[in-house]
């Protein structure tokens, strides 16, 4: 792979590289960050199953897009390589880019002020995905991915294959677990026409901490990483933003009500909508575990990611089960 990174900066420069160091995150993707004359740059090499030519063109017409909308923090530009392309092909059929460096660190959930301003950016950068105008026929396509739709998150990911993993785990799994992974599946399988009757949008469904850039003055600096983004059900960001918050603050619903707070500045959901998001935060990490199984086919070793996600499904439909009605009244405004 470093043959490749180096075939990927010769592609964008001629000057000589300085350094290029590991990223702290990141499964899907190869990434480094490159300082070139002292700059620093994020060059990444997509996962040949994951990042197919149209789906990477559809990234940078969305980058375009939201450095024009004035936000209040930067978003990673594309900068265009020697032949005028915003990307590289590489010889192995790879392709890859290179995107301006952001600096700032990781918000800390632990404090009340980084989680409102976490709200207050998704809010506002969730305002801009659903302003963003794609052609009809371009949200319809194959490429674009859709959660609750298992089979169409990776080439290698489908039920079959998912099926024979469960029935023939290839690594150890607690059989508890296990089953309640079963049961998601089935649950997110039988709900395909429920799902599709939610309002729709563009989804960024990253929105971790590891993908926001926080400054020394407590404002967004960066929101990162929008390999995921595409078509989906709307209110499935603020879900996924609300496991990660449950998961950051030991089931604290107190973080929620803050981010809630400054996200619904922005966003005004349905009340079907804030009714779904307890079947949403359970259907995302049933979508995250069939696309780890898809990794796991194609050689990666996820046993580590498998199992903590696993881990994760099972506390939050655990949490659910005592808490889904007081944060259902939260996102109503009521608690």
């Amino acid at each position: 792979m470093d043959e490749l990174m180096e075939e990927l900066l010769r592609g964008y420069t001629d000057e000589a590289i300085d350094t290029i160091d590991a990223v702290p995150f990141g499964l899907t993707n190869y990434s480094r960050i490159v300082t070139i004359d002292k700059k620093k740059y994020v060059a990444r090499i997509y996962d040949r199953y994951s990042k197919s030519l149209d789906r990477l063109n559809d990234e940078i017409r969305l980058l375009d897009y939201l450095e024009d909308c004035s936000l209040s923090f930067d978003v990673p530009a594309f900068l265009p390589a020697r032949d005028g392309e915003k990307y590289s092909r590489l010889s192995n059929g790879q392709y890859g880019t290179m995107v301006r460096f952001i600096e700032g660190e990781p918000p800390d959930l632990s404090l009340s002020a980084h989680v409102s301003e976490y709200g207050r950016s998704i809010g506002e950068i969730s305002a801009a995905l659903l302003s963003f105008s794609q052609p009809v026929e371009q949200q319809e396509q194959g490429q674009q991915l859709r959660f609750y739709l298992l089979n169409s998150l990776h080439p290698l990911s489908n039920e079959q294959s998912v099926d024979q993993f469960v029935q023939h785990p290839p690594f150890e799994i607690d059989r508890g677990q296990l089953l309640i992974f079963v049961q998601s599946l089935s649950e997110v399988r039988s709900s395909t026409a429920w799902f599709e009757r939610l309002p729709m949008g563009l989804v960024h469904h990253d929105l971790l901490i590891f993908n926001l850039l926080i400054g020394s003055d407590g404002k967004m600096k960066g929101i990162l990483d929008y390999d995921f983004a595409s078509y989906d059900v709307r209110a499935l960001e603020l879900a996924i933003c609300i496991n990660h918050l449950l998961q950051a603050r030991d089931g604290s619903l107190a973080p929620v009500k803050l981010f809630v707070q400054e996200y619904r500045q922005f966003i005004t959901l349905t009340a079907e909508e804030m009714e779904s998001i307890p079947q949403l935060m359970r259907m995302y990490y049933t979508a995250l575990l069939c696309i780890y199984i898809g990794q796991y086919d194609s050689g990666r070793d996820i046993v580590q990611y498998f199992a903590f996600i696993l881990n994760q499904l099972v506390t939050r439909r655990d949490w659910l089960k005592t808490n889904e009605q007081e944060l259902i009244a939260i996102l109503k405004g009521r608690g």
